[in-house]
């Protein structure tokens, strides 16, 4: 009986999808297309009072973390992402990566279906997170020799859900 209940467990364990398991704080997700990686962070102290996530992106290619941000507009609309970090892989500037009154929604795909990302803390980890513009954003930047070098490097916006941390 215990061989048989234990079995059950084990397989319930092994079946469950890994988005059940994770939530939006401890989900790591990975660029399929190129080696980003995006993880979600607490958001800073200091940081808007409307901002309601933030998150790293990790390019290994040029040896720099870019950190992004969600605001949550007036509550009637959609979360909308920005991100910043230093201009080049050498650069002490910072820059932002999206285009000048440029903030566009961030979306979550929860069991197949797109939504707008569900970013309070315990929220689940979407099984993707898509940022659009994020990768036309990036290649009209410095970093474009270094993160899209090599015919097989063709990043863009949608990151998959690779496990928790």
């Amino acid at each position: 009986m215990r061989l048989a209940i234990g079995l059950m467990l084990s397989l319930t364990v092994i079946g469950a999808p890994i988005g059940a398991e994770c939530s939006i704080t401890n989900a790591r997700y990975i660029q399929p297309d190129a080696p980003w990686s995006l993880t979600f962070e607490r958001v800073p102290k200091y940081g808007a009072a409307n901002q309601i996530a933030a998150f790293a992106l990790e390019l290994p290619n040029s040896g720099v973390t870019l950190h992004g941000a969600v605001h949550g507009s007036n509550g009637f609309g959609s979360p909308l992402w920005s991100i910043e970090g230093p201009c080049s892989s050498k650069a002490q500037d910072s820059c932002q990566f999206l285009m000048e009154n440029q903030s566009p929604p961030i979306y979550g795909i929860y069991d197949g279906v797109v939504k707008f990302l569900e970013a309070e803390r315990g929220s689940v980890a979407p099984e993707q997170i898509i940022l659009p513009q994020l990768a036309v954003s990036l290649w009209d930047s410095n970093y474009r020799d270094s993160e899209w070098a090599g015919d097989d490097v063709m990043p863009g916006d949608a990151f998959l859900l690779e496990g928790c941390e």
